[in-house]
């Protein structure tokens, strides 16, 4: 009988570091009621002047890690985006990817997920998702289809990531960055480039780019500085971007003040054509709770187009609230 129970308790043992979690459900759901303007110089009567709701890329999703051996686990995820306010198309695409996760090698992806040039943007987008987004203004933003990926461990708060596309995805492109995180210091730096990456920037042709992203972040008590230089280069057209963001928060009690700034400029000037793209954001957040915020900002984007009386002016005012699950 003693037998018995030891060889159970050793076998017991053996089972428990590869048995399967459970997989966690997440999401949230953001949504702000606008009022939104925009005027066009060069067709006054397509000027607009409404109020709207906007679901602010509200999702869902499921993640999860199994262990498969003590060092080996199989890593996943899948995620939807739906629309909070019931005017669009439900359950978008957004990441899905399934890989395995070494302790001392690193993690290795396949699936459909952002590029690692736009995740090397960090939390420097304090209008992530919103009409201040700087995908309207930054190239480099692109989520990538048939790519295999991998992402090294963290040495000295260091973590180096490479993923390229099979031969069946539009543009067969890569992407790369380094990612330096300290949070002892507050100090986030990261450099990123993708080769012939399928994209778009706020000035130049769309199609498949080359992009150089730099990006700096700095916290100190309750103020962080940011800032991101990005340049996009389309071979095929010859006409290269140049772009830069800069960005404040500070934090008060349960308030977070926030400010944005960002440009892009194209090196050719074009007949019609917008030469110069501005984005300046204003905002507020106020904490609820760890899961849940509601918030207000007001962003102003300026479309500068080659020629005289063509440029295109459009602001947002919001107000709205999120709850994390």
């Amino acid at each position: 009988m003693k037998r018995n129970l030891i060889a159970l308790a050793v076998a017991t043992a053996f089972v428990a570091p590869v048995a399967n979690a459970a997989p966690k459900v997440y999401g949230k759901i953001n949504i702000s009621a606008e009022a939104y303007e925009m005027s066009d110089e060069s067709k006054p009567t397509a000027d607009i002047d409404k109020t709207q709701m906007t679901s602010n890329a509200s999702r869902f999703g499921l993640k999860g890690e199994d262990e498969l051996t003590a060092n080996l686990s199989a890593v996943y995820g899948i995620e939807w985006e739906v629309s909070a306010e019931g005017d669009a198309a439900d359950l978008g695409q957004r990441n899905r990817f399934l890989g395995l996760k070494h302790q001392a090698l690193g993690t290795v992806k396949m699936g459909n997920y952002d590029s690692y040039t736009k995740l090397a943007q960090g939390n420097v987008d304090l209008f992530n998702d919103y009409f201040g987004d700087m995908k309207y203004t930054i190239a480099g933003e692109n989520r990538l289809k048939n790519v295999l990926g991998y992402e090294s461990p963290k040495f000295a708060n260091t973590q180096i990531s490479v993923m390229a596309q099979t031969q069946d995805a539009a543009s067969n492109g890569t992407s790369l960055s380094v990612v330096h995180d300290n949070k002892d210091i507050g100090l986030y730096l990261a450099l990123a480039m993708d080769n012939n990456v399928d994209g778009k920037g706020a000035t130049i042709t769309a199609g498949d780019l080359d992009v150089m992203r730099l990006v700096v972040s700095y916290t100190v008590a309750d103020l962080t500085l940011n800032a991101l230089y990005n340049t996009a280069e389309n071979e095929v057209k010859k006409e290269e971007e140049t772009a830069y963001l800069i960005g404040a928060a500070y934090k008060m009690g349960d308030v977070i003040l926030k400010a944005q700034y960002a440009m892009a400029e194209n090196d050719k000037t074009v007949a019609g054509k917008t030469t110069e793209k501005t984005q300046m954001s204003l905002g507020a957040d106020y904490n609820l709770s760890s899961k849940a915020k509601v918030f207000a900002w007001y962003s102003v984007n300026e479309d500068v187009k080659d020629g005289a009386k063509n440029d295109i002016e459009a602001n947002t005012l919001a107000v709205g609230i999120e709850h994390k699950f």
